[in-house]
């Protein structure tokens, strides 16, 4: 039987069977955290025993993606655990969201969207509290940019604007660097790495082209260049346009205040919440 091609095939090709799919779900329902990680961590393993590398899933509520095993952690992890999955850093994202006045469109900004799985799952947030949503995906990465616009596309989300370049201090351009084993790893590259030639553009300019005039949520991963773009943009970007909350990563750091997250707190943001990985930093009420 001849596999099919995740290049081109229609969504439904790398579907499980039903039994797998029910497997898939278990550690949905189950109660606690540790126990239904435990159990994600099992289905994994079993359903991907076989040499399964690809599967076709509703991944959120409502959102669909083409997930990729063996060459990117969050889409392995999504793939099993999907109510585990970053759940603290999401549910912060779900409060923000329940917080705004319903009419209002709730603007998020996924910078270093990757496979786009924040995106859906703000998407996905959206559609569950019926509140409309804009999202704004910047991701330079050629295949995890093909992944983003193939999940979107059948998931059929139209509120999503995707911008196809790296985030830079300033306009210009850089080169991306590749990884064999995590694509959630690719990265700008620093003077001594070389890599494929990107555009570089400022974040104030991103969310300029995407007509953004404000920003209630932005989670930033973009592996190590965010202290950069971050000192550009509160230097030259109105205060207005500063977003209510960035969620950014902080494991590589030894403390809260080095980095780009204590470049958030130099210029106004406290720590709303501290993740074992990342960090919620927020604007006081009346700061922006």
């Amino acid at each position: 039987m001849t596999r099919p091609d995740p290049l081109t095939a229609p969504f439904g090709a790398f579907a499980l069977s039903p039994l797998a799919e029910r497997v898939r779900r278990l550690p949905m329902a189950m109660p606690g955290d540790a126990l239904r990680r435990s159990a994600e961590s099992v289905v994994r393993r079993a359903l991907m025993s076989g040499g399964r590398e690809i599967a076709d899933i509703e991944v959120f509520p409502g959102q669909f993606a083409r997930v990729h095993l063996r060459d990117n952690r969050c889409e392995k992890r999504v793939f099993a655990g999907s109510k585990s999955w970053d759940n603290a850093e999401r549910r912060a994202i779900r409060e923000a969201m329940a917080a705004k006045p319903a009419e209002e469109a709730f603007i998020f900004v996924d910078a270093g969207a990757n496979a786009g799985l924040y995106t859906l799952s703000v998407l996905a947030d959206a559609a569950a509290q019926s509140h409309p949503v804009k999202a704004i995906a910047i991701e330079p990465d050629i295949e995890n940019r093909r992944r983003l616009e193939f999940n979107l596309a059948v998931s059929e989300a139209d509120s999503v604007t995707v911008l196809p370049y790296a985030l830079g201090a300033e306009e210009g351009e850089g080169a991306m660097v590749q990884s064999d084993t995590n694509r959630g790893e690719v990265h700008v590259a620093t003077a001594s790495e070389t890599g494929d030639t990107i555009r570089l553009r400022p974040l104030e300019a991103a969310l300029a082209e995407a007509g953004a005039e404000r920003v209630d949520v932005m989670k930033m991963d973009i592996e190590g260049f965010e202290t950069p773009v971050l000192k550009a943009f509160f230097a030259e970007a109105p205060r207005s346009l500063w977003p209510t909350m960035i969620l950014l990563e902080t494991r590589h750091e030894a403390a809260i205040t080095e980095g780009a997250a204590g470049l958030c707190l130099e210029h106004g943001y406290t720590v709303a919440q501290q993740m074992r990985q990342n960090a919620v930093l927020v604007l006081p009420t009346g700061e922006q």
